[in-house]
């Protein structure tokens, strides 16, 4: 152990709790770091893959289809101005196959097999388009009408059951069996009013055989045979109250649909029950709340992380990502990355690999290169709690030893807050911040090397940090901080150390 006592911050970030109380591992603010395994690990940068849209890409999906054991996969773009574009992996080059689209639209999308064959069908709020692989990237509208002769503006899409099941505003349209493009057969496919009709649909999702609809008057469950006709059991019904606010936050983990609700946190629905995951962050404070901005949200999972980018209070673009992981159950803030939509290649199919469409910029970005956010250094910054080192007494700090790995020069901020919260024994320390000032940490010192801060202002009850490092291209993990410290008991009017 580095010091007479060593922390490390690898709890959840809690704000919720006094920022005087609760676990010292537990910090107040935690960006850019990713908590697994013990440490504190920078998340993985990247780096432009395609500079030539023409306007913010709002969706990107992998279409891939093996016939005749040929493996056929391509990559398609929406860009906000209503254009569809397909990605040459090779020259990086992309072309416009399909325009006139609805323009700022937030498209999902769905692969549907049928027989060695897959077909991409595409909803962009206002129709449904398919693309059957064919060379020439044609994506044609297939007709979808409710049963007054009306056209249906599609918002999300998926398939079960051998079915191509399609969510407007308030109804259900169910395809006719193994005819995901038919909608109007009189005695195999349906629609269905969810709820009462006086909330929203938003999402569909899936867990394992079981489909659900996610809708502003809750969670609502197909039932019924699917398989070969609509049997007269066939209904859709609320199975729970729990309401979903962000449209596409609706993602599969593992055996259980993440979404935002409309608290604003962070909830898990496995089937039977929703449990909120985001409590100690108290999420809903970073949300911009304008539901043109909620629109813009998009999320995905993988390397076993949920991740949703979203637009944050006062923000116009996504910016902030909550990362949650599956494996520790804990949730880190992601800052800088700036996305619109995500695509993670088939696994099964061809190497994986994520790109992501950026909010900033009119790109495409390919995940996990590099240490940097495409050219720019990550900036991590955590800030802890007012930490009690010995409750009841005051100390004073002789030494701090901030631990990283692996070896390397870089930049620390460091900032030390003593008894932010306010002594009666050092009021005049209340609010003293000392910058420590850039220390430079080179090969081994980093292990070795103390930062000693000024003594005369070192004595107190408590101290907190806040910690900032940003060095362009940089592998960091953080282990914790050490400190060296000195026991003084309190003297009621007197000077500590007196």
């Amino acid at each position: 152990m580095i010091g007479d006592v060593f922390l490390k911050f690898t709890g959840k970030i809690d704000r919720r709790s006094p920022q005087d109380e609760g676990k010292p591992e537990d910090p107040v603010i935690r960006e850019n770091w990713l908590c697994r395994d013990g440490k504190l690990r920078k998340p993985p940068g990247h780096e432009s893959k395609f500079t030539d849209l023409t306007d913010i890409p709002r969706w990107i999906s992998r279409y891939n289809t093996t016939e005749n054991s040929v493996i056929s996969p391509k990559t398609f773009v929406y860009t906000q101005d209503g254009i569809i574009r397909v990605l040459n992996d090779s020259t990086f080059v992309s072309t416009s196959v399909k325009t006139l689209l609805n323009e700022d639209a937030y498209p999902r999308s769905w692969l549907f097999k049928a027989g060695d064959q897959n077909k991409l069908f595409f909803v962009d709020g206002e129709n449904l388009y398919r693309h059957d692989g064919n060379n020439s990237n044609l994506f044609e509208k297939v007709d979808l009408n409710d049963s007054d002769g009306n056209a249906v503006n599609p918002i999300d899409v998926i398939e079960h059951k051998d079915r191509l099941f399609v969510i407007s505003k308030t109804k259900l349209f169910v395809s006719k069996n193994l005819g995901p493009e038919v909608f109007d057969d009189a005695n195999d496919s349906i629609e269905i009013i969810v709820g009462s009709g006086k909330g929203f649909n938003l999402a569909l999702g899936k867990i394992e055989d079981k489909l659900y609809i996610f809708n502003t008057e809750g969670i609502f469950a197909l039932d019924g045979d699917v398989i070969s006709a609509l049997a007269s059991t066939f209904e859709v019904r609320l199975v729970d109250d729990t309401k979903i606010i962000v449209p596409r936050s609706v993602v599969r983990v593992e055996k259980a649909l993440l979404f935002i609700a409309d608290d604003f946190e962070l909830r898990s629905w496995d089937g039977n029950s929703c449990t909120m995951l985001s409590f100690e962050l108290k999420l809903k404070d970073y949300f911009n709340r304008n539901s043109n901005m909620l629109d813009k949200a998009s999320a995905i999972y993988h390397n076993n992380y949920y991740k949703l980018s979203f637009v944050e209070t006062g923000e116009s673009e996504p910016d902030l990502e909550v990362w949650w992981d599956a494996f520790e159950d804990k949730i880190d803030l992601v800052r800088g990355r700036h996305v619109s939509c995500y695509m993670r290649t088939d696994p099964t199919i061809e190497s994986e690999y994520v790109q992501m469409g950026q909010s900033d910029e009119n790109k495409i970005v390919q995940d996990e290169i590099d240490y940097d956010f495409d050219g720019t250094a990550i900036v991590t910054r955590l800030r802890t709690r007012d930490i009690l080192i010995k409750k009841g007494l005051n100390v004073r700090f002789l030494a701090f030893y901030p631990q990283f790995e692996p070896t390397g020069d870089r930049d620390l901020t460091i900032i030390y807050l003593l008894d932010g919260r306010s002594s009666q024994w050092t009021q005049n320390l209340r609010g003293e911040i000392k910058t420590l000032g850039f220390i430079s940490i080179n090969n081994q010192a980093q292990a070795m090397s103390r930062v000693r801060p000024n003594i005369n202002y070192a004595r107190g009850q408590s101290i907190a940090f806040d910690i900032t490092e940003e060095t362009l291209g940089q592998k960091s993990d953080f282990i914790g901080m050490g400190m060296d410290y000195i026991t003084k008991y309190q003297k009621k009017g007197v000077a500590v150390g007196a």
